[in-house]
């Protein structure tokens, strides 16, 4: 079926079509002939598709805030793996097809092109094209074509500001000064810490009011862009981080939570030392009694019945402390007295026998070792 018609006066027309499948051009004479016009026949020219295995899928493109285009692909699994992979794009003004000159690559095979936004035209469209090349096989290329802004992805917004005003809130934000304000949309999403859900609010510029917020309670604000205004549809942009407004806005502690955890735990520290302050109170008044039996039968005897060991309870004590006594021997030396005759007899007849004399003293005492 034949989707678009166009008449001149031309011997050619020019025309952007997909080289991914068959394109057919009629053509065919309009004369006008005194006030009736006559018609030749259609002459058909085809034009085949590319032939070959296909190169790449899941193709796409995004123009980063207009600093940088990604363009990236996934390689056929029918592709040779012998096959590289060539990027080209061009545009209306440029003089002749471009090619990559900076690859992202995905392990050793080419995946993508990165081309610096200061070469592009902003605003007009991107033709593009994946060649394959294989020693192999022939590989079909890939073609593509992005209009203007459709493939425009913005950077967040930066800086939310609210200010409380009596019927609602103020919200305003900022963007970078190259964005053209008015071919800028923006959307804006709010939630109250009592809800789940998020509610949506649309601001054609970077101010806008919100009525229906909670005053009374924390609430949660993020903000998205999208170049919309100037042509198709663009991408929406990540959201902002989290911005807080309302009344708790700069604690983020739920204290109903808080308060079970630490409740409990203070309980039970003060229980623990309630219990132990108790059982000293108890000792304090009611002291533990001595058994008398036990006490009479440990100041005599010890375990085994030795009267030896004895037990001294020292004075004004309720408990008993055991102290041993022991038995040491002692050794006394006792003067023993001989007669003197006797004794100077037996010094005489040993003096005779070595030839010398021996004196001995009026007083001498001998002694014997007593051991009791």
């Amino acid at each position: 079926m034949f989707s678009r018609r166009k008449i001149n006066s031309f011997l050619y027309r020019e025309e952007f079509v997909d080289r991914n499948r068959k394109v057919t051009f009629r053509v065919r004479v309009v004369k006008s002939i005194t006030g009736s016009c006559r018609e030749s026949n259609w002459v058909s020219i085809p034009i085949p598709s590319e032939e070959g295995v296909a190169a790449v899928k899941n193709f796409t493109c995004l123009f980063y805030n207009f600093e940088y285009v990604n363009c990236t692909w996934d390689v056929e699994p029918t592709a040779p793996p012998d096959a590289v992979y060539r990027f080209h794009y061009w545009q209306e003004p440029m003089a002749s097809v471009q090619n990559c000159s900076h690859y992202i690559y995905e392990g050793k095979r080419r995946a993508g092109c990165q081309i610096n936004g200061d070469k592009l035209f902003k605003e007009l469209a991107l033709n593009s094209r994946v060649q394959g090349v294989s020693a192999s096989v022939k590989i079909k290329p890939f073609y593509h074509k992005l209009e203007g802004f459709a493939f425009v992805k913005l950077c967040p917004p930066r800086r939310i500001d609210v200010a409380r005003i009596p019927e609602g809130f103020n919200v305003s934000w900022e963007i970078p000064s190259e964005w053209k304000s008015h071919c800028t949309k923006y959307e804006v999403r709010v939630r109250s810490i009592k809800r789940d859900s998020w509610v949506y609010y649309a601001f054609q510029r970077p101010a806008g009011k919100i009525m229906d917020a909670d005053t009374k309670s924390r609430n949660t604000i993020q903000v998205r862009a999208m170049y919309e205004t100037c042509g198709p549809s663009g991408i929406w942009s990540e959201w902002t981080p989290e911005h807080y407004f309302g009344e708790d806005a700069g604690t983020t502690l739920d204290w109903s939570i808080a308060l079970l955890i630490v409740i409990p735990v203070l309980v039970a520290v003060t229980a623990i030392m309630l219990f132990a302050k108790l059982k000293q109170l108890r000792r304090w008044i009611l002291p533990p009694i001595p058994d008398p039996g036990r006490l009479l039968k440990d100041m005599f005897f010890d375990g085994n019945g030795d009267h030896s060991l004895r037990i001294k309870q020292h004075k004004g004590s309720l408990t008993l402390k055991p102290e041993l006594e022991l038995t040491c021997k002692v050794t006394t030396v006792e003067p023993v007295r001989l007669r003197v005759e006797s004794e100077r007899k037996l010094v005489d007849d040993a003096a005779s026998l070595e030839g010398e004399a021996v004196p001995m003293d009026d007083d001498y005492t001998p002694y014997n070792l007593v051991t009791s």
